[in-house]
């Protein structure tokens, strides 16, 4: 639940939230800071070693060194990407592309690096690369920032080093040959090239014919190399299509401007700004600009806990935290309190060897100062639990067979409310007196229920403590909020964010409403659907835009029976759908949030098993194929392009629901649906569109196994 919902409490359903939240450190736990953190390529201050790279094979033309400042007319219309901010810095041709705003974090962080500017030869190149498909002609280059840890002493053994990391399958098409850039000063900084040919150094598209060549450029200090962060350059066409491109990507690898890359660059264009790395024991501060994210990173080596806190700096703040890993899984999103509220995980185990990115945002995109803590230790950190104040939320993991005491101080009086939320497994939650006297014993959910306890009374004044423990000796995440206040703010519940296209079951208590965030745009034709799965359940269904206003209220079927609402978004910004059954029983249910694109996709036919039908597909058309399907059905569905165009292919059940996209080859390939067994009886669709919006023209099949 987020700060400016509030109203919602008068102005609609007359509720409010338990779940405000500031986690919680002990007190005798401090973390000290160390220096200041730094993602740093140092600037060279003296010329370095420029020495004609040597040609290997007769057939690879090694790049010239690039110059200070390309004075050919042939760069005069030439478009610069990146900048100071990012740290990385070249020219392209007026007709390329500049990706680099498109990438979000976790696609912008993988094992080659950080992604920091990202260019397409064209849209075309540039939407098969974010999706994930192979190429068959075209080019990019990729500007990374790496942290390989290296102690080598020449440019081309970290580079030998830097692709042996990778483990990528590539030949290596030449031997490391030295090769300068320059730095915004005019100096000179050390690098390295080599061409290789395989599969994609980044963007996994199962392609293994690309043809990259790697520039990688480090520092020199006191006349060795610290090579603990790199400068990486990927500048990659299919190898069928080198030849044609090889020209125009060594014209702009000599327009190489390397900055001094330390921390407080931006990624994405100014999306994100990467602030720099942490220690094992860091306390550090930052600034985050209007709309952006700021990113820190750290490293890691061997199994540790991390326990992260992040506080505003102004009671405004609703500051949001995502844990990202190496790999680029999200590990860990937190976002549980109110403005102006501390965010904390705990004793989040982390196995995965390597980088690690903390991306710290505003839910309303809002500007302000915070602080960010991070503590690795060997060991759990809060595996007994720890202390915590009213008005705060902690994010931790039960171990299985353990329990975990969090304690807070009050006097007589105060009334409390506390929400222990686990994830997929059955919570016990015990309230103790200062005296040890069991103040409350509550049960009451089933896996992955809340435990609520509202307008609790506290008797005396002193140190309360609040255990954690699983019903059955399981254990997993959950989180615990402990709030001021009663019955007035018991009945709202933060069920979560919803996307389009997500289906989620949630569990009602007793007078309890849930609150859906999804973000929406102008023009989205939004479909959101509400289904008991208890027949006894009379559901509502509410859509709140973000200045608190009703837009729309459903609830015109009988108890059993599902809910459902469509309505076109007026503007960008952040929705609410709130959920209740109108008597107010507990009772299990299911959200389903989808949007209807702007173009109706026209229906063109009915499919039989076993026939065979072609088509065509005019600029930006969607078409549907129906077929009458029974429960139990095996099905097969082949998409096969007359010409080099990319297509895709999608199964939709009766309701319209998207089961099954197809798209995951490139042009001029089939897509397949393989060996699909329908779930209900009804009339279904394949759904066949082009991936570019181009004219095309296909054979559709459509078999039972």
């Amino acid at each position: 639940m987020k700060s400016g919902w509030g109203c919602v409490l008068l102005g609609i359903l007359v509720t409010a939230v338990v779940a405000c939240s500031k986690p919680a450190i002990e007190e005798d736990r401090e973390f000290s800071a160390t220096d200041e953190p730094s993602l740093a390529l140092t600037e060279i201050a003296q010329q370095n070693n420029t020495a004609a790279p040597t040609q290997n094979q007769a057939t690879i033309p090694p790049p010239p060194s690039p110059t200070a400042a390309p004075t050919t007319s042939l760069y005069q219309n030439w478009q610069q990407a990146g900048s100071a901010a990012t740290g990385l810095q070249m020219l392209a041709p007026p007709e390329w592309v500049n990706l680099s705003g498109q990438l979000d974090t976790p696609r912008a962080t993988n094992a080659a690096g950080l992604i920091v500017l990202l260019l397409s030869d064209s849209a075309r190149t540039g939407e098969s690369l974010l999706a994930g498909k192979p190429l068959g002609a075209g080019a990019y280059v990729t500007g990374l920032v790496a942290n390989q840890a290296q102690s080598l002493n020449t440019p081309q053994a970290a580079l030998t080093q830097y692709l042996q990391q990778l483990n990528k399958n590539i030949t290596l098409l030449n031997e490391p040959t030295p090769v300068t850039a320059i730095t915004n000063s005019g100096s000179r900084i050390t690098g390295a090239y080599i061409d290789v040919v395989g599969e994609p150094l980044i963007f996994n598209s199962g392609q293994t014919d690309l043809r990259t060549r790697v520039l990688l450029f480090t520092s020199t200090l006191a006349g060795a190399v610290n090579q603990d962060t790199q400068a990486i350059f990927l500048l990659s066409a299919p190898e069928a299509a080198w030849p044609e491109v090889e020209v125009v990507l060594a014209q702009m690898a000599r327009t190489i401007v390397v900055h001094h890359v330390a921390g407080d660059f931006a990624i994405r264009d100014g999306a994100a700004n990467v602030m720099g790395s942490l220690g094992g024991a860091d306390l550090v501060q930052g600034t985050l600009s209007s709309g952006v994210k700021d990113i820190w990173t750290f490293e890691v080596t061997g199994e540790r806990y991390a326990t992260l806190t992040l506080s505003p700096q102004a009671a405004a703040l609703d500051l949001t935290m995502t844990l990202i890993g190496p790999s680029g899984q999200t590990i860990a999103q937190v976002d549980n309190g109110f403005a102006g509220d501390t965010e904390t995980a705990v004793d989040l185990l982390l196995r995965e060897n390597g980088r690690y990115i903390v991306e710290v945002g505003e839910f309303f995109n809002m500007a302000g100062g915070y602080t960010l803590r991070l503590s690795l230790t060997p060991q759990p950190l809060f595996g007994g639990g720890g202390a915590m104040g009213v008005g705060q939320t902690i994010q931790s993991t039960l171990p299985a067979g353990g329990e975990q005491l969090w304690r807070f101080t009050a006097v007589a009086g105060d009334v409390v409310s506390l929400v222990l939320n686990p994830v997929n497994f059955d919570v016990v939650l015990h309230v103790y007196t200062p005296d040890g006297r069991r103040l409350v014993e509550l049960d009451e959910g089933f896996s992955g229920d809340a435990e609520v306890v509202s307008g609790l009374l506290l008797p005396v004044d002193g140190e309360y403590t609040i255990v954690v423990r699983s019903f059955a000796g399981g254990g997993g995440s959950y989180t615990l909020s402990l709030d001021k206040g009663g019955n007035e703010t018991l009945n709202l519940y933060d069920a979560g964010d919803l996307v389009y296209g997500d289906t989620r079951q949630e569990t009602l208590q007793e007078k309890e409403t849930h609150a859906w965030f999804f973000n929406g745009r102008a023009g989205d034709e939004i479909m959101a659907e509400v289904t008991p799965l208890d027949n006894h359940l009379d559901l509502e269904l509410w859509l709140v835009n973000q200045d608190v206003q009703r837009l729309m209220m459903v609830d015109t079927l009988l108890a059993g029976q599902p809910e459902y609402l469509v309505f076109t978004v007026p503007a960008d910004g952040q929705y609410l759908l709130l959920v209740r059954d109108f008597f107010g029983e507990p009772g299990q249910y299911e959200v389903n949030l989808t949007a209807v694109p702007a173009d109706t996709p026209q229906v063109v036919g009915l499919l039989t098993y076993g026939q065979q039908v072609q088509g065509t597909l005019a600029t930006g058309q969607q078409v549907i194929w129906q077929f009458d399907g029974r429960s139990g059905d095996t099905i097969s569905s082949q998409l096969l392009p007359d010409a080099q165009t990319d297509l895709q292919l999608v199964l939709l059940d009766p309701t319209g629901n998207r089961v099954w996209e197809i798209d995951q080859t490139g042009a001029g390939q089939s897509e397949e649906i393989t060996a699909f067994t329908l779930t209900t009886d009804g009339i279904w669709s394949l759904l066949v569109a082009e991936f570019f919006g181009e004219t095309a023209s296909y054979t559709l099949s459509l078999n039972r196994q």
